[in-house]
């Protein structure tokens, strides 16, 4: 069959782009695949970042120029609904509502989804674009109850049925690549976070838990933040907020590069969302918590905070611990540092669950439902 994978955001690395070109890889090895995506992006790249082979993917992209993205992602939709008539499957695996889909048959799987109303406002000339958005949203007809819809998380399937009246057929969790083996002796003293080096993911709160725990008494273990260097301005901020403390910044590291740094941690802390409000703008937070998960199949024992996706990966006192405010999170991680009867306990537990999580269970989904098709 010709299936057709649409992810307006190639360009930009994250786990949601990981998850869709895994998506096309494995469906490449039966169908004839295209990687569908608005800016030209290089398969060498992905296959780099990713840690993929693509050589049966096609990848086809609607400008020639990255330009506006957030404006032609949404100008774009009846280009990419005209081309989705070429294919079998049409798998909208951004959750872009506004492509009309016309393909034999066609699949939404949403990592999450833009509300009308996203995030909140930074300015008058922001409050203009998030007014634009609101009104092409309000305007261009909601098409995803065309769609058979998959979802990464139970979270992601309830803000679906609450904010757009759809229910998705199932949860299919995002995979992870599990490591066969790991050597609990190697760990070391290491607190880590992962993820973009973006202002949303809130590295300012973790770098002040670290502060109180070292400032504690604590004084042998170190804090490493990993990550893709997005933003320069807050990349220099964090240097200056770490200086004089066991801090490191490790930046656009390779898949194998940060493999080994999660094979090394103990603790695993993250923090994204913890001021917002999760009734309010239900997208901002972690909709399921990729690199939560990564951690945790290393025997990483994840500290996170207890919102969104990350609520359905942790069990608190199992596997990890939760945590609603700085108070709790430094004293958490005081816990585990100095009870270390526990740390064994909590990160097998912690690596066992992450086996939910498998690449392999993915696969097997989408076998599935290509299988079912009719």
């Amino acid at each position: 069959m010709r299936v057709c994978v649409y992810d307006w955001a190639l360009h930009s690395f994250g786990g949601g782009q990981k998850f869709d070109c895994k998506i096309a890889e494995h469906l490449s090895k039966k169908h004839d695949v295209d990687l569908l995506t608005l800016f030209p992006v290089e398969k060498k790249v992905l296959e780099k970042a990713y840690n993929i082979n693509l050589s049966k993917v096609n990848i086809k992209w609607v400008y020639k120029k990255k330009c506006c993205p957030a404006y032609l992602k949404m100008l774009s939709v009846c280009q990419v609904s005209k081309l989705s008539a070429n294919y079998d499957v049409f798998i909208n695996a951004d959750a872009q509502e506004l492509v009309k889909p016309r393909a034999k048959h066609n699949i939404m799987y949403c990592h999450f989804f833009e509300p009308k109303w996203y995030r909140q406002q930074k300015g008058f000339f922001d409050f203009v674009q998030l007014v634009g958005v609101y009104l092409i949203k309000t305007v261009f007809k909601n098409y995803a109850n065309e769609y058979d819809v998959y979802c990464n998380s139970n979270y992601t399937k309830h803000w679906l049925k609450t904010l757009w009246g759809v229910e998705a057929k199932k949860v299919i969790y995002p995979p992870i690549d599990i490591p066969t083996k790991v050597n609990y002796e190697n760990k070391k003293n290491i607190i880590l976070s992962v993820g973009r080096l973006t202002r949303d993911k809130n590295y300012e709160f973790n770098i002040e838990c670290f502060k109180k725990i070292y400032d504690s008494g604590i004084k042998d273990y170190q804090l490493i933040i990993c990550g893709l260097k997005d933003d320069e301005s807050y990349y220099n901020e964090l240097k200056k907020q770490i200086s004089g403390y066991p801090i490191k910044l490790m930046t656009n590291l390779t898949n194998k590069e940060l493999n080994k740094v999660y094979a090394e941690s103990k603790l695993f802390l993250h923090s994204k969302g913890l001021e917002i409000n999760e009734e309010k703008y239900p997208g901002l937070l972690e909709h399921f918590g990729m690199s939560t998960a990564e951690a945790m199949s290393y025997g990483c024992i994840p500290i996170v905070v207890n919102k969104g996706g990350q609520k359905e990966i942790v069990e608190e006192g199992k596997n990890g611990f939760l945590f609603n405010n700085e108070e709790e999170a430094v004293k958490k991680l005081a816990q585990i540092i100095t009870n270390k009867k526990i740390q064994k306990k909590l990160a097998l537990n912690a690596r066992e669950k992450a086996k939910n999580f498998s690449l392999q269970n993915m696969q097997k989904e989408f076998d599935n439902i290509i299988k079912n098709l009719k």
